[in-house]
């Protein structure tokens, strides 16, 4: 049975879970284990050893659980672009609404009379699977029912009780067993037959948000978005539902596409046009911009 703030959650379009604090202990375990079994390359290494954080800071309350949310959001945007007269479309990304999300989740704990403060680089994938909100896919996506991968991640930590404890084993998606759409579509190869990690090393995804020149063996055709990728997700049957939640008409002017693959400062646009790049989330990986949009305009 689904708890109130669970509802909550579905209301406003989106997924959580209450996971207790005891089994963030027990995560850090998980998390080195799986880095002493699996080879791993120097940029897992460094998310592991480096960016996740499994500690609890010290709070104004007594920190009882984790709030895991997935939010929703639209699968990606058909963004038109004009240069030297002449109209492209691209895909991008969007942002999905973390402070509609978190004003709604604090409203709600607060009327309970709990507390949330944001958490810090904790794995939230391994959080979504542990806590039966999530299954991974093949691509190394977690995918949750009625969403499919069509949302982020965020997390808080809560003086609130976890009423239902739902921890268990990592499950993978059943879906996957049959199926290797997303291996046969991947424009490089990034995704193996033999585990559910992938070759970050030659995910587009990854290389599209290193800056940096492209590496001569990625044909020019598998690029198809400002940054990360869509293509397995695109091919999924676990988002077959989704695929049609796009955004049609974000369109750039001739001088704001002109701005973009200048890299001007994002402080000297007009308000209109930083709204929409910050929906579209082209702000968290402006440094890459110029260069993925002009092999964009190669194709």
């Amino acid at each position: 049975m689904k708890s109130g703030f669970e509802k909550v959650a579905i209301e406003h379009g989106d997924r959580l879970k209450v996971i207790s604090i005891e089994h963030l202990k027990e995560l850090k375990e998980i998390i080195g284990d799986f880095k002493d079994q699996e080879e791993l390359n120097g940029f897992q290494k460094w998310i592991i050893n480096e960016l996740y954080q499994f500690e609890i800071l010290e709070e104004d309350f007594k920190v009882n659980s984790i709030i895991l949310i997935a939010i929703h959001h639209p699968f990606y945007a058909k963004v038109d672009f004009l240069k030297e007269g002449k109209k492209k479309t691209f895909l991008s990304l969007v942002r999905a609404d973390f402070n509609k999300t978190e004003e709604y989740l604090r409203k709600y704990v607060e009327e309970k009379g709990y507390f949330i403060e944001v958490t810090k680089n904790l794995p939230m994938k391994r959080l979504g699977t542990h806590s039966g909100l999530a299954k991974y896919g093949r691509n190394n996506i977690t995918y949750i029912d009625g969403l499919g991968s069509n949302f982020s991640y965020a997390s808080y930590f809560s003086d609130m009780m976890c009423k239902e404890d739902t921890w268990s084993e990592v499950k993978n998606a059943e879906a996957c067993d049959k199926c290797n759409l997303c291996i046969e579509s991947c424009p490089t190869g990034a995704i193996r037959k033999d585990r559910f990690l992938i070759d970050n090393q030659k995910c587009l995804s990854c290389i599209n948000e290193i800056p940096g020149e492209f590496p001569a063996w990625i044909p020019v055709t598998a690029h198809h978005t400002l940054y990360d990728c869509l293509i397995c997700q695109r091919n999924c049957p676990m988002n077959y539902e989704q695929v049609d939640n796009v955004i049609e008409c974000v369109s750039f002017t001739e001088e704001e596409t002109n701005m973009l693959l200048d890299g001007k400062p994002i402080d000297t646009f007009s308000k209109e046009f930083k709204t929409k790049i910050y929906m579209l989330g082209i702000n968290e990986w402006y440094e890459v911009i110029p260069r993925n949009l002009k092999i964009l305009f190669e194709l």
